[in-house]
């Protein structure tokens, strides 16, 4: 079909007529008008299709359909039959300075089928992707025809908020009269709010201060460039909690890559790692027509051949886009190209951080990493359960007393096979946290643990309470103890095992923090926006690394069965009877045996 149906009425062999801009390019090479004329035959089956389902509604998503006079309502209905079928009926200011309607680029189309399954959705975009006039179409849908539907728009700064708000009055005037709600009586459209009829309306603000303040409960919520914020945590505690308690509201958070370590990339990781309410969204930027560059005598160097291989469906355009972009604004620092043109979702964060770990051998497993699980009923978070005959080893990194400071942190590995099993991470006492420990070692097998020596409340709870298989670095040292020397030899042992994938890391968390790990002794790290850094379950890997590779750990050994004939003496009951003379030997209240004399 060249374009979407769409019914008024529902009767069979019933020719239906009417006008209304529904969908960008069609299959058959169409280019829809305002206007076009969309001949629809009835299902003889009964059967309706979404859009036929939204015209017959009254509600969408818990909002009612606001009911004015002057608007069509067929037609406003049919504004939410596809993702794209009001944002391509939006007159915009073209690049070339040009007035015409919308045409979604490929970039922006991904956008629009996310937000048509998810309510929160976080964009890790690239620089000029054009999605910020995507998402204020939206926004500008939802508050313009749902009954009291409140939206709002934040931006970084107050210039670039008002900017973008003129380009939702300049789409709002251009609308046709019969599809486009007027505003509330006496009240016109300013240059930061507009108020419709129905009660509902759009406002903006900006989030460069501490402390943004929304004021009142929204429906709709529009963040641009939330990684140029400076002061992230403190906006996000107090924007997100306005939209929390309602069911029906809808985010779009969007922005190129901030600095490595701020709020902003941890609400980012947390979406990736599937603990939050934001549904993640990369966007690649070389599979969109504006960032390529026709260059007949372009030819790649090795360099560029690699970068290239690595990403798949880059084309000679795109590096010919890339060179000439390194050539002019990034002064040749590939570094920067990637703060606003990353290559995956890892890519592109810069800051003041400085991560020890090399990036390249954590991606991969970063793809490869699993969803992590529940807690479970032994205290931990578990990706295997034991196995019989297996060897497990528990490496901790318990936090002092106090509400305030470091998390404590435990891992499981499989210490045969050298891969994560389990974790546990959050704050709490280490008393709470050695009985958990032991709760944990008894469900793996008696697993050995290590604790790091200076954790010294932790380990005299553990001694004090029996604990057995308890790792000593020395009969001096308790734990294992942690000299500088021997971290940064740690920190190499785990690199190169995972160089050589001799060590399974499965978690998103763990790698998350690795990532960003710094070998600083103190395990924390104040960011610019004032948030904390924890790196504790990085420094169970680090340990893992140290102790596994000292250690050689091998499978229980089955029970091996032997038939002995009467009489017969084996070596090992040889053996046993000389230990036995040796320890008799060694008695006070017997002589030395004649052999040592």
């Amino acid at each position: 079909p060249a374009l979407t149906p769409i019914s008024l009425r529902r009767a069979p062999g019933f020719l239906i007529a009417f006008s209304i801009h529904l969908s960008a390019m069609s299959y058959s090479g169409h280019k829809p008008h305002l206007h076009d004329t969309i001949v629809y035959m009835a299902n003889p089956y009964n059967r309706q299709t979404r859009a036929e389902q939204i015209l017959n509604q009254k509600t969408l998503g818990g909002a009612k359909f606001a009911d004015c006079d002057s608007i069509h309502p067929t037609k406003m209905r049919a504004m939410f039959s596809t993702p794209d079928a009001f944002v391509s009926m939006c007159q915009i200011v073209r690049e070339d300075e040009s007035t015409g309607f919308m045409e979604p680029t490929r970039t922006q189309r991904k956008l629009l089928e996310t937000y048509n399954q998810h309510r929160w959705i976080m964009v890790n975009k690239f620089r000029q992707a054009k999605i910020t006039t995507i998402s204020v179409m939206l926004l500008l849908r939802d508050c313009m025809y749902l009954q009291g539907v409140k939206g709002l728009l934040i931006a970084e700064r107050q210039d670039t908020a008002e900017d973008i708000f003129e380009r939702i009055l300049f789409t709002y005037h251009r609308l046709p009269k019969d599809v486009r709600m007027p505003l509330e009586s006496g009240r016109k459209a300013g240059a930061t709010q507009m108020h419709f009829a129905h009660g509902g309306g759009i406002k903006v603000l900006t989030a460069g201060g501490r402390s943004p303040a929304i004021g009142r409960s929204i429906d709709r919520l529009v963040i641009t460039e939330f990684g140029e914020a400076q002061w992230q945590r403190k906006a996000a505690i107090n924007i997100f909690p306005t939209v929390n308690k309602r069911p029906h509201a809808r985010v779009i958070l969007e922005s190129t890559p901030g600095r490595a370590g701020s709020h902003h990339e941890q609400m980012w990781r947390s979406a990736l790692e599937g603990n939050s309410r934001f549904h993640p969204l990369f966007l690649e930027w070389w599979k969109d027509e504006s960032c390529r560059e026709l260059d007949d005598g372009f030819n790649p160097t090795a360099i560029e051949a690699e970068y290239k291989q690595r990403h798949e469906g880059m084309s000679l355009g795109n590096m010919a886009f890339r060179r000439r972009a390194l050539g002019t604004e990034f002064v040749g620092d590939p570094r920067l190209f990637s703060s606003k043109y990353p290559s995956d979702s890892y890519d592109g964060w810069l800051g003041s951080t400085n991560p020890i770990m090399p990036a390249e051998i954590l991606k991969p497993a970063l793809e490869s990493a699993i969803p992590e699980p529940r807690l479970g009923d032994f205290g931990c978070h578990e990706f295997e359960k034991p196995l019989p005959g297996r060897k497990y080893l528990i490496t901790a990194d318990p936090a002092g007393f106090g509400s305030t400071g470091d998390k404590s942190a435990l891992t499981v590995w499989d210490a045969t096979e050298r891969r994560e099993v389990a974790f546990w991470e959050d704050r709490e006492a280490p008393d709470r946290f050695a009985r958990r420990l032991e709760r944990i070692q008894k469900r793996y097998l008696d697993a050995m643990i290590a604790v790091e020596s200076n954790a010294t409340a932790c380990i005299a709870i553990l001694k004090d309470g029996g604990a057995r298989n308890l790792l000593w670095t020395n009969r001096n040292h308790p734990g294992w103890y942690a000299t500088d020397k021997r971290l940064q030899e740690a920190e190499a042992r785990l690199v190169q095992m995972l160089r050589q994938q001799d060590l399974e890391l499965r978690s998103r968390g763990l790698l998350h923090q690795l990532l960003n790990y710094d070998g600083s002794r103190k395990k924390r790290v104040r960011g610019q926006d004032g948030t904390i850094h924890h790196f504790d379950r990085a420094r169970t890997a680090v340990m893992a690394a140290d102790i596994l590779s000292r250690r050689h750990f091998t499978s229980a050994p089955g029970e091996v069965v032997s038939e002995r004939v009467p009489g017969q003496v084996t070596i090992g009951d040889l053996d046993k009877h000389k230990i036995q003379k040796e320890r008799d030997a060694r008695s006070p209240y017997q002589p030395i045996s004649r052999n040592w004399m």
